[in-house]
């Protein structure tokens, strides 16, 4: 099968749906498929098993995003590809519903998030909002990453031609290496974490309210923030107000050996995050087999299930949070725990791409027999 996957940025090392999608296009590669990338951006120089190709046109909202289908067609003609798959409605995906009349190329969908959430930006802007509902309910397959991914999509394309369910995926081996104890981290305190982007739907300013109400009766457990984004100098001010500057340490955004020592040497992971697609860290913590405390988004429903494998509190509740904090150190965290690395397996990256295959060859198959001959 010869792939297109249409993105609008394409930086793995950064993070976010970057990574999924890297992945992703591995293991279709791993499996005999030809993926080949389509990214905006100046052309950078990846350690990738497939090839990438780069397009140059400024995104803004005065511009129509139809417009950059035209460097899909110009690829199609190189390429022939079977399908087109794209994360996000906008601007990607509805230009590649708009240039499938050119290409006659089935397009899939699947969101990351980001578009389609409550608090997305793009509500806000009427002419890109109805870029997306159009791109939704024409594409010839809409992927949910999660069953409130899939409550989103639904919201604007009740009766979808092919819709799936299927998850975000970890990398089993990855983070079960041995990692030593990262070399400017020597605090020898049993502590929790919170990991991530230090964005507004995290809800780690919560966290530090919530931490801050029970310190005292944690202690000596600390927390640890570890990320970075546009509200790390707000919540650093925050811990300071809060006079948590001793038990709430910072340390910035980690990789590799230093992220997988912190993943499986914590007592718990906190993400009360407001609004989530399906959060990759809610799989880290998954994949090490450390319980959680987060919010009753309907995103995380697949991996955690209440007093199973973690604690779940209403977002934005920072009294509820402050509860959980103190409930966790009275539970049987080993076997919360154990049950999270059981549950691990499922999201394993192998049979995640299987999974698109097998929903691509679906959707191939659907728009081969409704083509006119």
């Amino acid at each position: 099968m010869k792939l297109c996957i249409f993105t609008p940025t394409f930086l793995p090392l950064l993070g976010g749906a970057e990574v999924a999608l890297d992945n992703l296009a591995r293991q279709f590669v791993a499996k005999g498929h030809k993926p080949v990338v389509l990214a905006h951006g100046e052309p950078a120089d990846l350690d990738v098993p497939y090839p990438v190709h780069w397009y140059q046109k400024p995104f803004c909202h005065r511009w129509f995003p139809e417009r950059i289908g035209r460097h899909l067609c110009n690829l199609h003609e190189k390429e022939h590809f079977d399908l087109v798959t794209t994360i996000y409605g906008h601007p990607t995906g509805y230009a590649a519903v708009r240039a499938r009349q050119r290409t006659g190329v089935p397009v899939v969908i699947g969101s990351q998030g980001g578009d389609l959430y409550r608090s997305s930006m793009r509500r806000r802007h009427r002419h890109i909002w109805k870029r997306i509902e159009h791109a939704y309910r024409n594409a010839d397959g809409l992927v949910a990453i999660s069953t409130y991914m899939e409550e989103l999509v639904r919201q604007i394309n009740p009766d979808p031609k092919l819709i799936e369910l299927i998850p975000n995926g970890l990398d089993l081996d990855e983070l079960s290496q041995p990692a030593e104890r990262p070399a400017d981290y020597q605090d020898t305190r049993p502590f929790c974490m919170s990991l991530g982007n230090l964005g507004p739907m995290k809800g780690f300013d919560d966290t530090l309210e919530a931490f801050a109400r029970v310190r005292d009766q944690i202690s000596p457990m600390i927390l640890l923030v570890v990320g970075k984004g546009k509200l790390e100098d707000e919540l650093k001010q925050k811990a300071r107000d809060l006079k948590l500057t001793d038990d709430v340490l910072f340390l910035g955004q980690r990789t590799d050996n230093d992220k997988r020592w912190l993943l499986q040497n914590c007592r718990f992971g906190v993400i009360p995050s407001l609004e989530e697609g399906h959060p990759l860290v809610g799989l880290e913590f998954l994949s090490v087999g450390k319980p959680v405390i987060c919010s009753t988004n309907a995103a995380f429903d697949c991996m955690y299930d209440h007093e199973v494998n973690c604690l779940r509190v209403e977002a934005q509740q920072p009294t509820q949070l402050a509860q959980a904090l103190c409930r966790m150190n009275g539970l049987d965290l080993d076997r919360m725990g154990q049950i999270s690395r059981e549950r691990a397996g499922a999201f394993e990256w192998s049979s995640i791409a299987d999974r698109y295959l097998s929903f691509f060859e679906r959707v191939i198959e659907r728009t081969s027999v409704r083509r006119p001959i």
